[in-house]
């Protein structure tokens, strides 16, 4: 393994991936650092670019655009109180108020110190988990693939939006737009309805572009015309002195734990591991007191912005291993893969282990560049949190159109995207997540295709799911988070019902009293 790093980490040195890298962070800077923008936009922005690009090079540029929006989130959350990226939103707690003190490069500078930390300890945590994840997983048979598939599935439904129902229909979506289309195995056509345009199936990138492209501009559109001022304007960028930084490692290394361990979820990423991380930091904190946190302590941006950054090496083990993705930018990459003609999930690494190695080493250097881009630049990205951020979203449709259609070289894939950002925006504003309509996408035809596979070496039986210690694990996991879920809701309920029975108690009181009154 660390032969296969430092072989990429040596052709990454060449001009030109390490101008890739370096173009990807500095983007992903920018695009963090202005509210309403985020990660998985970026790169489904620059999706059709890629497609010309040898494959190696175009996760190198989505690499360093995720690496980059982590760190970009938090200018906008310490200079405007608004964060650049919802991961972001637990830095403002503490970096608004210093900054309104007149300390905000003192606030920047510990969000990059403490990015830069994290970054690099969740680099080492996935070059150390990777390998071995992926030896387990190349022993893997059919049934074991199917069922990895269906936990993930079921992972990111218990996680995502804290309601497994709704990320439940979410996955039968894509299950279903994945099932458009021949069926590879037997040549039948499935739901395309005698319409030669669905005969080949629903346009991955389509649907890339539409869920987290189109999804996003218009669930944003209230910001045009609407501008941001500087809490500040002293745009000091001077650095705390790394003595201080060290001097609270308790809260970076929590935080980094946190980012690592919860970024290795699927479907949690980096908004979970972030609130965690500050309010165990918060309440273990004796110097300072809990009661100061909110109004501009270090260790308050330290904690979350570790985690934040962390979780780019936790996303990566699962994505990596099992094809499995921890948030919505890795859902993208996976999807990518699909677009590139690989085929993400237990036998990536045994197929394409020079791209793994090539996207571990581009995650160490593009944190490396991040910590040098922030340090030296932050004015220039400050400055342009003063543009009113709704002058991109004309770019950002064209692009997404152009991103649709270069995938096929056909107009109908755009109006797949329309259709998709459309049902989108009105799924999410009804609490659904869109990262598990794409997750369903891409693991639908993996999942559909090992669970046959592996019946058709049982002669039918599917007892085969459940032959080996591993497999009954994972089946009941599976089964756990359903029951949960079921318990959780009947809970729920009960509350409810309990919480109303007094009011309805007190109507009947009240009628009552009425009624007597009107017989006198």
């Amino acid at each position: 393994m660390l032969e296969g790093v430092l072989t990429a980490l040596s052709d990454i040195a060449a001009p030109g991936p390490l101008f890739v890298i370096l173009c990807g962070t500095a983007l992903g800077l920018l695009v963090g650092a202005l509210p309403g923008l985020s990660s998985p936009m970026a790169i489904i922005v620059l999706l059709p670019i890629t497609y010309k690009m040898e494959t190696l090079a175009a996760f190198q540029l989505m690499v360093g655009i995720y690496v980059g929006t982590k760190l970009g989130g938090s200018y906008a959350s310490i200079l405007l109180r608004t964060p650049g990226t919802p991961a972001a939103a637990c830095t403002a707690l503490d970096g608004f108020p210093m900054a309104e003190k007149g300390r905000p490069g003192e606030a920047i500078g510990y969000s990059l110190m403490a990015s830069t930390a994290g970054g690099l300890v969740g680099w080492l945590a996935a070059v150390s988990f990777v390998p071995f994840i992926a030896s387990v997983a190349l022993h893997s048979e059919p049934a074991d693939i199917a069922l990895i598939g269906i936990a993930g599935l079921v992972l990111v439904s218990a996680f995502v939006r804290g309601s497994m129902v709704r990320g439940l229909i979410g996955v039968l979506l894509g299950l279903l737009i994945a099932s458009v289309g021949f069926d590879v195995q037997d040549g039948v056509e499935r739901y395309s309805f005698s319409n030669p345009m669905l005969s080949s199936g629903i346009s991955f990138a389509a649907v890339l572009v539409g869920f987290f492209g189109l999804t996003v501009v218009l669930a944003d559109l209230d910001m045009v015309g609407r501008s941001s001022e500087l809490v500040s304007t002293k745009l000091n960028t001077k650095l705390p002195r790394f003595v201080d930084f060290l001097k609270r490692w308790k809260a970076w290394s929590i935080g980094t734990a946190y980012g690592v361990i919860v970024g290795a979820i699927p479907g949690v990423g980096a908004d979970g591991s972030t609130w965690l991380s500050y309010a165990t930091v918060r309440n273990q904190s004796k110097d300072p007191p809990p009661e100061a946190f909110g109004t501009g302590v270090p260790e308050g941006i330290l904690a979350p912005e570790s985690s934040n950054n962390a979780t780019t090496g936790g996303t990566m083990i699962p994505m990596l291993t099992l094809g499995i993705p921890g948030d919505a930018s890795t859902a993208i990459m996976l999807g990518a893969m699909v677009l590139h003609g690989l085929s993400p999930g237990v036998t990536l690494m045994q197929d394409n282990a020079s791209l793994v190695y090539g996207i571990l080493a581009a995650i160490l250097v593009a944190n490396i560049l991040m910590f040098l881009i922030g340090w030296s630049a932050s004015r220039a990205f400050i400055m342009v949190l003063r543009r009113d951020r709704a002058l991109l979203f004309p770019f950002i449709i064209v692009f997404a159109s152009i991103g649709a259609f270069a995938a096929d070289n056909d107009v109908f894939p755009v109006y797949v995207a329309i259709a998709c950002g459309v049902a989108g925006y009105f799924l999410e504003k009804r609490g659904f997540s869109v990262v598990t309509i794409v997750l369903g996408a891409v693991l639908g035809p993996i999942i559909e295709y090992n669970v046959r596979l592996g019946l058709a070496y049982s002669a039918g039986e599917w007892s085969v799911f459940t032959d080996t210690w591993p497999r009954k694990v994972l089946v009941a996991v599976i089964a756990l988070l359903i029951v949960n879920e079921i318990v959780r809701a009947l809970r729920r309920r009960g509350e409810t019902a309990r919480s109303a029975a007094p009011d309805e108690g007190h109507d009947a009181e009240q009628k009552k009293e009425l009624q007597h009154t009107g017989r006198k």
